[in-house]
């Protein structure tokens, strides 16, 4: 793959702010807010799968079931899944599988808040699964966050496969310290996987959208990814991503990341660009302007750039 020009290089920021609490999806009451006043473009939801049986511990439902949880989930794993139509199927038997992965501060992981972009991506032709993982919340810490993730998307890939429709590519897509997970797990996915129930998946690409890619600069709150009881950032490198850029270079990535955000500084995605880079990595970067860090994830403004970077 060649690496384009970036379609907005910021040169420099007047001030680097820090990292704040609160950059989940939908734990933020004012995050659904903003994303309701931005998203203007209404799209008809694809045909989602019917509750599938025989999934071990996870449970897949739709958005359609008026049971899904909306603040809070319990348990881990595949929570929702979206299918093309059946025209674009026919064609293209062998589809994408994009999985998203929800941020939440490390202490949530509700992905609600990226189902209308799932939506999008199924609509314009990839099978989209939502997932979610434990967090602080529920009193793990890492590495138990960066497994279940590689185990949910092992298991879309499973589920996907035993539907009849290969997925042609695995992409994983994370949100701020879903994104941190998510390229963890794809850039070493045999390193998080051995526990898992369905047959390791060793992804094709990664999607960032605002992601606090070096959590030792964003030490104050990557205490909730570690534990209370692990303050030492220099125990952090197993699950500091731009510590491990250098792996699996055959990944491509695409990394989105607002000029507006003031939750999560440009800079994390500059400087990881830049490792992927000189790493091996084939590596996009986008900075849609005045973006913040809770649009940057709408339908509205990553659909189109995530659609055209998969050749969809």
């Amino acid at each position: 793959m060649m690496r384009s020009r970036p379609l907005r290089w910021i040169a420099s920021l007047a001030a680097v702010v820090l990292l704040l609490p609160g950059c989940g999806n939908t734990d933020d009451a004012d995050a659904n807010t903003m994303l309701a006043a931005t998203s203007t473009t209404a799209t008809t939801p694809p045909t989602a799968t019917a509750p599938l049986e025989g999934l071990g511990p996870f449970e897949v439902i739709t958005t359609t079931d008026a049971s899904m949880p909306r603040s809070h989930l319990e348990g881990f794993g595949v929570v929702g899944l979206w299918w093309p139509s059946d025209e674009r199927l026919m064609t293209n038997p062998e589809v994408p599988l994009v999985v998203l992965v929800p941020g939440g501060g490390w202490v949530s992981a509700d992905p609600t808040g990226l189902v209308p972009l799932a939506e999008a991506l199924a609509d314009a032709g990839a099978i989209a699964a939502t997932i979610t993982y434990r967090t602080a919340t529920d009193d793990v810490f890492f590495p138990v966050p960066a497994q279940d993730v590689a185990c949910a998307v092992a298991h879309a890939t499973a589920v996907a496969r035993s539907s009849g429709h290969d997925p042609g590519e695995v992409i994983v897509l994370g949100h701020s310290s879903g994104a941190q997970l998510g390229v963890l797990t794809a850039l070493r996915p045999l390193d998080f996987s051995s526990g898992c129930e369905d047959p390791a998946v060793i992804p094709d690409r990664f999607i960032g959208l605002a992601g606090p890619y070096d959590v030792v600069q964003a030490q104050r709150f990557a205490v909730d990814l570690f534990g209370p009881g692990n303050t030492d950032t220099n125990a952090w490198t197993d699950g500091n991503p731009i510590d491990h850029a250098d792996q699996q270079p055959e990944l491509d990535v695409l990394l989105i990341h607002g000029t507006g955000d003031r939750t999560v500084p440009i800079e994390f995605t500059e400087a990881f660009a830049e490792a992927l880079t000189d790493g091996g990595h084939a590596t996009d970067t986008i900075y849609p302007d005045g973006i913040d860090h809770h649009t940057v994830y709408s339908a509205e403004i990553a659909a189109p750039l995530i659609t055209s970077w998969l050749d969809l």
